[in-house]
């Protein structure tokens, strides 16, 4: 057991079901069993979200290994300790009307956080139909506001998840790809600084015996998680069901974490996006996934 600390830890997650384990971790009193003390922070803008946690504000970040490629540059000593959900169908490009011929998508501006891991999703789409980012137009849009974009015409497709997936319906827009078609692409996890894991290693570590037990009850008692975790985000969204999302286990964990040559290992995911922001000039220097990847807090 660890002393007391002086404070919580301080997590940000992004509103997105594969996420939530955290929040059933904290409202079924298993953190409190686990003898840590965590303060989860949800600020619906995953910019400034990334931007808080390299200043310093919070201990750790629950975002896609993508972004944590790009983070990389303000946050040099930073590391993925946790895959927490795998996206299958949850990220999606939505539009006025699926695309027939290359032209309706030749051109097209497309809206995505520039920088993060929807860049190469939209890669993935453009690709579909033979053309690169040379062909479009990517526009920096936060998911949050991709409802709202599509509605104004600012933007011709974008890039986001649920709640706004759902937000997005109701206006009339539909899918026209989605991470579904990318298996292993997108992938989360929880990202914390070093020095957090240098002198707050126990208490991540029992954060994560915390989560990896709310990942096992919520897949045996899927209904009753939904009421706990519409109280929890309170009134931030009723989506809570983890439609197209793949909670990860202990054992996934240790799969995900091996090498291999496929985007079912964390490694070769990793190698993939730092090819893609090195080739956009986002990054200057390749971060080795050895030193981004820690699975020492899983056992």
């Amino acid at each position: 057991m660890f002393s007391v600390p002086t404070r919580p830890l301080r997590i940000a997650i992004d509103l997105w079901a594969g996420h939530y384990p955290l929040l059933l971790a904290r409202e079924r009193g298993l953190l409190k069993a686990q003898g840590v003390d965590v303060e989860v922070v949800i600020p619906e803008n995953t910019r400034q979200l990334l931007s808080d946690f390299a200043a310093g504000s919070y201990d750790g970040v629950c975002v896609s290994l993508g972004d944590m490629i790009t983070l990389t540059r303000a946050a040099p000593d930073i590391h993925m300790v946790l895959a927490s959900g795998e996206s299958i169908g949850a990220d999606r490009i939505l539009g006025r009307e699926s695309p027939s011929r290359v032209d309706d998508v030749r051109g097209a501006r497309i809206g995505t956080s520039l920088g993060g891991f929807g860049e190469l999703l939209v890669l993935r789409f453009a690709k579909r139909y033979g053309l690169s980012l040379g062909d479009i137009e990517l526009v920096h849009v936060d998911a949050s506001e991709v409802p709202a974009h599509l509605a104004r015409g600012v933007i011709d497709y974008g890039h986001t998840w649920e709640p706004y997936v759902a937000q997005a319906r109701e206006q009339g827009f539909v899918e026209v790809f989605s991470s579904r078609d990318t298996p292993g692409l997108v992938v989360n996890g929880l990202i914390c600084h070093g020095s957090v894991l240098q002198r707050r290693g126990a208490e991540i570590r029992a954060l994560i015996s915390a989560w990896f037990e709310a990942v096992d009850w919520w897949n045996r008692y899927e209904l009753d998680a939904e009421p706990i975790l519409r109280r929890a985000l309170s009134g931030r969204t009723n989506e809570v069901v983890r439609v197209a999302i793949r909670l990860l286990t202990r054992d996934d964990n240790r799969a995900k974490f091996r090498r291999g040559p496929t985007e079912e290992s964390l490694y070769r995911v990793a190698e993939v996006y730092a090819d893609h922001f090195i080739a956009r000039g986002l990054i200057g220097r390749r971060p080795a996934p050895s030193e981004l990847l820690d699975s020492g807090f899983l056992a």
